[in-house]
């Protein structure tokens, strides 16, 4: 439970920079890969103002994403709400659900080991909330998120997903922000991809 955890807390803020082309040379082992056919973005914007960058989006392997974040009033907390979802023609069904309170986290950053893994690695490479109340007008940024270059547990399976990562702030929760991840987890052995009909660049969403 705690991998599925990690990888899904991952998926949100850790992005793993690894030198991987779309030809896949070097790789000699076997691995699995999110690659994702559509990414979906809804903010509050008396609260927050979000704008993303979703590059090489036909790519299966040099997939990034980029995302800035400014907020309009101060967040006095917030909640991140993370959800797995395994897709197929007829059904959605929910892997795993996790909420994390992010002041929590903030104020007593040993209060959550899973957490505090993926928050270090992350405050060396972007910008992220340090402190709570959360300043208005102030601004965060996560850059090239390589969906390729994250750690998948081998025992999920290869199939569609959705991975949905939603924040809420206030006593009524009320919604900050949400994002939604489309796509396929998708197995790669010594470069080749498996099963050989699902290497495509044109997923279902």
């Amino acid at each position: 439970m705690e991998k599925i955890g990690l990888l899904l807390v991952t998926f949100v803020l850790c992005p793993l920079h690894i030198n991987i082309t779309d030809s896949f040379v070097a790789v000699s082992t076997k691995m699995i890969i999110p690659v994702l056919s559509k990414v979906v973005c809804k903010f509050d914007e008396r609260l927050i103002n979000i704008s993303y960058v979703f590059e090489q989006p036909d790519s299966t392997t040099n997939q990034s994403l980029s995302f800035e974040a400014q907020t309009i009033r101060e967040l006095k907390d917030m909640k991140m709400t993370v959800a797995y979802y395994v897709v197929s023609s007829e059904s959605m069904n929910r892997l795993i659900k996790r909420t994390v309170d992010v002041c929590t986290y903030v104020k007593r950053p040993g209060s959550d080991r899973l957490v505090k893994v993926v928050y270090d690695h992350m405050a060396r490479n972007n910008r992220l909330p340090t402190v709570c109340p959360i300043p208005a007008r102030e601004k965060f940024y996560i850059r090239n998120l390589r969906p390729a270059a994250i750690s998948i547990p081998g025992f999920l399976p290869e199939s569609n997903f959705i991975f949905d990562t939603s924040f809420h702030t206030g006593a009524l929760v009320q919604p900050l922000f949400q994002l939604r991840y489309h796509g396929r987890l998708v197995r790669i052995i010594n470069g080749n991809f498996f099963p050989q009909h699902n290497h495509t660049n044109t997923l279902p969403n």
